[in-house]
């Protein structure tokens, strides 16, 4: 059962559908953009604005829309509209047409309500609503130059991965310094001290053994400068760093760089840089037994 939502006084909508008084419909779309901006249209055929849930409804294009479709367990229901753009219809500035070619509907979501009103005469009165159909945007199709359509998937189509969203795995599922691991990189200056090769070099550094393993070396100087490389390994004995990649050029001796610490993934790195509380791996997960489990 759909719950109905009034526009104002509270229980208006149901007794409007229970009067047996005429009513009239019309649909009210909601368009959330990816960026966040919200667009709101409606197709009751009048130039007017219509006011709903304290926002401004918009005339909007021409829109056509397919059947709704209701399906039980976790098939996901769809619904197909029909959008005709004129020259005078613009999103954000844009022509839709232009908008829609631009890729400006991908991750877009939508809401149709069903508006419910006592009559068409002016002022156009929205007594209440309700929900007809709400989903995110999957495919886009048919673009012409007057005309486009969308398909709108239900929020169950976000059960179709193959998937969760963590694996398990020993190692974390963070990435180093994102959000979820909450850490501040740690930059360090060196210099490149000699015995260079475009994959491995001596340096000024004196941390311990895999401080910067996993991390990101950046050359400040030299023939290099600008450039960035993964750090495969980092030793503490003469400083010496390979990277996972060649660099163009052998570094020479007093080139400058930064490199930033880098994390293993495991458990042991994650406590040895204070951070074990955001810790997202699975250490422990007991390994597969094969055969007959002796």
């Amino acid at each position: 059962m759909k719950t109905p939502i009034d526009n104002g006084t509270a229980g208006a909508t149901l007794a409007l559908l229970d009067s047996g008084d005429d009513f009239q419909m019309v649909d009210l779309w909601a368009i959330t953009l990816n960026g966040g901006a919200v667009i709101r249209w409606h197709g009751a055929g009048v130039s007017a604005p219509l006011t709903f849930a304290g926002e401004t409804w918009l005339p909007g294009p021409g829109i056509d829309r397919g059947k709704i479709s209701t399906k039980l367990g976790v098939e996901v229901a769809t619904l197909d509209v029909n959008i005709a753009a004129a020259p005078a219809d613009l999103i954000n500035g844009a022509p839709l047409i232009a908008f829609a070619q631009g890729r400006g509907f991908d991750g877009a979501t939508i809401i149709l309500y069903r508006g419910f009103l006592e009559s068409w005469a002016f002022p156009y009165a929205i007594v209440g609503a309700t929900i007809d159909f709400s989903g995110r945007v999957t495919e886009l199709k048919d673009i012409s130059r007057a005309k486009f359509s969308i398909t709108v998937s239900a929020w169950t189509v976000l059960l179709n991965v193959n998937m969760g969203p963590d694996v398990f795995q020993a190692g974390c599922l963070n990435q180093h310094y994102d959000a979820d691991c909450g850490l501040t990189p740690v930059d360090v200056s060196g210099t490149v001290a000699g015995g260079a090769s475009t994959t491995a070099f001596a340096t000024s550094l004196t941390e311990a053994d895999g401080f910067f393993a996993k991390g990101v070396l950046t050359f400040t100087s030299g023939a290099n400068a600008g450039l960035s490389r993964a750090i495969q390994s980092y030793t503490n004995a003469g400083g010496l760093i390979s990277t996972a990649f060649p660099l163009p050029f052998p570094p020479g001796a007093g080139d400058t760089f930064t490199a930033v610490r880098g994390c293993l993934l495991t458990m042991a790195d994650c406590t040895a840089q204070g951070n074990l509380a955001r810790f997202r791996g699975q250490p422990f997960i007991p390994p597969a037994i094969t055969g007959n489990g002796v």
